[in-house]
């Protein structure tokens, strides 16, 4: 976990764009990121479909389900919710967070505000009590941004601190004030972490088409891809580097809806299969006009975890959950 103050949003950035190849003297000379790690934020707005929320929001007003929750309005604690689920359906086994871009209510509830509202009265199970789990349970690491919260330091295996943007180890310091500093919370998991659920994209509610044009995919700018009518707002999967990757995506999208959902299919397997497919024939395969051998343009290789964040913010994407 990372904390401390004077670069630590700085080293996180790094760690999210360390997911793809080096290119010398590019700053980032000794950061290493598995390529499984993703970013999660709170993401107030968006759009969110079948999704089992469930582990972190036990019920919301008026009744509506957490267990295949679906909105066009999320809000912070639910779309932070709703991310995190998302990633782990389609396979990291790292999180990256940042407290400067999650939900305060999502990551955590000290005891003074705990002994004001109880937990009846609380539907939020904060992270910090589930942090461990998610290691414990589903073998999935988190490397955390915090200045502002000393409760994580009882969940953390390793505590940096960034002190003039120079990293320094403090694990055994932190530690040893978590046990002169109790912090006197209380863990508020209602039930064991379960499994994730995983959800089918239905093909029927994908459509490119604009006007007389059967495939129209336009990329607005590095975050923003006009797929057919609908917009695709990005601006929460940050990383997406450059436009030749959304690029790519948009196109990733119609050939997966085109030919690899069948209405039984994951999305995890969905967009691993897509990736079988660029392994094999390169972002040739991309091509909406499918000539082979024509120059595909202006296309670089995103990761799955991208492609299928796309596919949950189209907000005409419809899923049926997959029950086991």
């Amino acid at each position: 976990m990372g904390g401390g103050y004077h670069g630590k949003s700085t080293l996180l950035k790094a760690l999210e764009r360390g997911v793809y190849p080096h290119i010398p003297n590019d700053g980032r000379e000794y950061v290493v990121t598995c390529r499984d790690a993703v970013k999660i934020r709170a993401e107030d707005g968006r759009r969110v479909e079948q999704v089992d929320i469930s582990p972190f929001i036990s019920d919301l007003p008026y009744g509506r389900s957490t267990t295949a929750f679906s909105t066009d309005d999320a809000s912070g604690s639910t779309s932070q919710s709703a991310n995190i689920i998302e990633a782990l359906e389609i396979g990291a086994s790292t999180l990256l967070l940042d407290e400067d871009t999650s939900a305060t209510n999502f990551m955590v509830r000290d005891a003074r505000m705990q002994a004001l509202v109880h937990k009846d009265h609380e539907p939020i199970t904060p992270f910090i009590d589930r942090i461990r789990e998610l290691y414990g349970e589903l073998g999935v690491s988190t490397v955390l941004v915090m200045g502002g919260c000393g409760d994580y330091f009882d969940a953390a295996d390793t505590v940096i601190m960034m002190k003039s943007y120079l990293p320094h180890e403090v694990t055994a310091e932190s530690k040893d004030i978590a046990r002169e500093q109790p912090s006197d919370r209380v863990s508020e998991t209602r039930a064991p972490l379960s499994k994730i659920t995983a959800r089918a994209p239905l093909s029927e509610s994908f459509d490119p088409s604009r006007g007389r044009r059967d495939v129209k995919i336009d990329v607005k700018a590095l975050d923003l891809i006009v797929f057919g009518r609908d917009a695709i707002d990005l601006r929460g999967v940050e990383q997406i580097v450059d436009p030749s990757q959304t690029h790519s995506v948009g196109h990733a999208i119609h050939l997966a809806a085109s030919s690899l959902m069948d209405g039984r299919s994951s999305l995890r397997n969905v967009v691993e299969q897509l990736e079988g497919l660029l392994d094999r024939d390169g972002l040739d395969i991309l091509n909406p006009f499918h000539r082979p051998g024509r120059h595909p343009g202006n296309y670089a290789r995103p990761r799955k975890y991208e492609i299928a964040a796309a596919i949950n913010r189209l907000r005409t994407v419809r899923m049926k959950q997959i029950r086991r």
